[in-house]
């Protein structure tokens, strides 16, 4: 699907709310805010919620109360229909762990419709990650598990990218990359990067 032909980004938080059990306090406490396209650097002090707003932007988490709607799809109506728009590289190592980089993108590709093969490539040389396709993510270091996992979302063409320190465990090249990755991310129309991170982005973000 071309750029001319996506539909006007719209994503929409309302009163999303959420306590770990065994917890009184929600971390995240009637959330609501509505979000334009573009990158956006979601910052606080630590224990503030930030990672686990996005875990529920994601749908790993469920909220206690509220929602979210990204596209017209609703978090907890069409929870199918909303995750399928939707990438997300948090702290965790990455899920199928006995697939290599190469299956994992094969895999979800078939998952996310506008997968693209031409920019995974792009994103597996700019991480350096050529001497690994072939090897299983469980055989590889925390830092190029990352950069796997980090590849792979930015390669679905989701019209939401959650990102959780991304920054972290990077060599300078892998850094120059993202950096660079992140700087276009800022001025497009039609998807949004949200991410949280502790190190300096080398962009100019909307920062909430």
């Amino acid at each position: 699907m071309s750029d001319a032909h996506l539909p006007e980004f719209q994503l929409h938080v309302r009163a999303l709310s959420f306590a770990y059990a065994g917890q009184a306090r929600r971390v995240v406490d009637l959330w609501s805010q509505d979000f334009s396209p573009g990158l956006v650097w979601l910052r606080g002090a630590n224990g503030t919620g930030k990672s686990t707003r996005l875990k529920l932007l994601a749908g790993a988490l469920e909220p206690q109360y509220g929602s979210a709607e990204l596209q017209g799809c609703d978090l907890l109506r069409q929870p199918l229909d909303y995750r399928r728009q939707v990438a997300f590289v948090g702290a965790e190592p990455p899920p199928f762990e006995h697939l290599s980089p190469a299956e994992y993108f094969g895999f979800l590709s078939g998952l996310y419709p506008r997968a693209d093969a031409a920019a995974w490539q792009q994103h597996i040389e700019g991480f350096g990650l050529q001497p690994f396709l072939g090897q299983p993510l469980r055989s590889l270091s925390t830092g190029t598990q990352h950069k796997a996992a980090l590849a792979t979302a930015l390669a679905l063409g989701t019209p939401l990218l959650l990102l959780d320190e991304p920054l972290n465990a990077l060599d300078a090249a892998s850094l120059t990359h993202l950096r660079s990755v992140l700087s276009r991310a800022a001025q497009a129309t039609d998807r949004l990067l949200l991410l949280v991170s502790h190190e300096e982005l080398g962009v100019v973000p909307s920062a909430c």
